[in-house]
């Protein structure tokens, strides 16, 4: 039997609202469910001894580790940062996503100082973008992203080469070990199967795709499935096919 971990209210034995309709739908299919306050931290409720599944926040290495330490969590910190981090999953499928580098901000800048950078980018950090601001095409606008997210010079980002898309929107695709999952039903597509083997030594983690203006299905990211919103999912939906191949698999 599978526990599912969610947040809870900093220094409250109350489920965090954001995550409510996922842990009221797991306690009506029949999941355990216990929650974690990543701000003292704690556990509330006795501490699981089945597979536990958590389902909430981004989580920094130390409260991941501390978590770990406390539960037998499905998804070790490992394949955690395999999927979450941009430098995890990045040359796994290098054929399958937009071309892309790691520099630290003094680099990039550096290169756009010197004119070497003559096409626009797309810029994020190793777990998340930038919003308006990460698509940059002139000095000016790098500097503005430097200044308003008071990156530091030694950080690293993920320097993404920006590719135009066409109108269909983008799709999150759940993936259980070899199984992917698509919303309503949704076919992952088949060019990009080679992509899920090179990632297959992850259990849960998600595959964002979409499609070029010439109709060509790209891998926008890979995160961690633990940590990753619904999107276009039903929450129903997602414990009617993900979380059940999750508990099947233990």
């Amino acid at each position: 039997m599978l526990t599912l971990l969610f947040p809870s209210l900093p220094f409250q034995r109350e489920v965090d609202p954001m995550w409510a309709e996922e842990y009221a739908t797991a306690r009506a299919r029949g999941y355990a469910v216990a929650l974690f306050d990543a701000e003292q931290p704690k556990l509330y409720g006795p501490l699981p001894v089945q597979p536990v599944l958590y389902r909430g926040w981004m989580l920094t290495e130390p409260e991941y580790r501390w978590l770990e330490g406390r539960c037998p969590l499905l998804v070790p910190y490992a394949q955690y940062a395999a999927s979450h981090e941009a430098s995890g999953w990045y040359a796994s499928i290098e054929s399958f996503t937009p071309p892309s580098r790691f520099l630290s901000v003094g680099e990039w800048l550096r290169e756009w100082e010197a004119g070497f950078v003559t096409e626009p980018q797309f810029v994020k950090g190793l777990v998340k973008s930038f919003g308006a601001d990460s698509q940059v095409s002139s000095l000016a606008e790098v500097r503005q992203l430097v200044q308003r997210q008071e990156l530091r010079p030694e950080e690293v980002l993920f320097v993404r080469e920006f590719v135009k898309l066409g109108p269909a929107p983008e799709q999150r695709f759940f993936a259980v070990g070899g199984q992917v999952f698509g919303a309503g039903g949704a076919e992952f597509p088949v060019e990009l199967w080679p992509a899920v083997a090179a990632l297959q030594s992850r259990l849960f983690y998600t595959i964002d795709v979409a499609r070029t203006v010439a109709g060509q299905p790209i891998i926008i990211e890979v995160g961690d499935g633990q940590v990753s919103d619904v999107k276009e999912w039903t929450v129903p939906e997602l414990y009617a096919t993900v979380i059940r191949a999750l508990a099947a698999s233990v």
